[in-house]
Order: structure tokens, then C-alpha cells, then sequence
């Protein structure tokens, strides 16, 4: 499996309802984004960043979803970010009880 973790700055005075309301409106986006098993919305407004972890199925998938338009879209709609692609090769799965490798 494949991490990406993004980050971008937030303006320090964006409320923290008013943002967890914009991660709410994009996340059906997610729903059906091709080979994305799950994302996790990040935020520290005490340090005015935000973003989100990523968990992609392959490196394929990930890097296509982060085309130049999508950076386009995050950087329009917050500001420019800052991505890093991580292999993915030991899970601790609690919910199911499970280490996965």
C-alpha cells in the first residue's frame, strides 16, 4: 500500500468549524476516487496547517489522483501543498485485530 501526506497552510484566522465544513463538502469526492481505501482530513490550527493521509492501494493510483489538476484544486481552494509518497509495508489494524504485511 502507498501513504501520501499532505500538507498545506491555512490562514490563522480560518475557524476550525469552518474548515471541518469544507473537508465535509469534498468528502464524497473520496468516496469513488479509483484505488483510494481510505483518508483521513488533518488539521493544526495552532500551527495554521492542514491536509490529509492518504492510503492508496498501489503507487499507480496514487500518483494519478495527484495530477497537475489536483494540485491545481487544492491550491485554489486552500493553498499550495506539500506532498510526500510513503510504502506502506506493515499495518497494525486494531479495529479488526490484525497486523497486515
Amino acid at each position: 500500500m502507498i501513504i501520501v501526506f499532505v500538507t498545506f497552510p491555512i490562514p490563522s484566522d480560518l475557524d476550525p468549524a469552518l474548515l471541518k465544513e469544507k473537508f465535509l463538502e469534498t468528502a464524497p469526492i473520496y468516496q469513488q476516487t479509483p484505488g483510494l481505501l481510505r483518508k483521513n482530513y488533518i488539521a493544526d490550527a495552532e500551527n495554521h496547517c492542514a491536509g490529509g493521509v492518504y492510503c492508496f492501494d498501489t503507487m499507480e493510483n496514487a500518483q494519478s489522483w495527484f495530477d497537475e489538476e489536483r494540485i491545481a484544486w487544492i491550491t485554489q481552494r486552500y493553498s499550495k501543498p506539500d506532498l510526500q509518497f510513503f510504502e506502506n509495508p506493515v499495518i497494525v489494524d486494531n479495529d479488526n485485530g490484525q497486523i497486515i504485511s
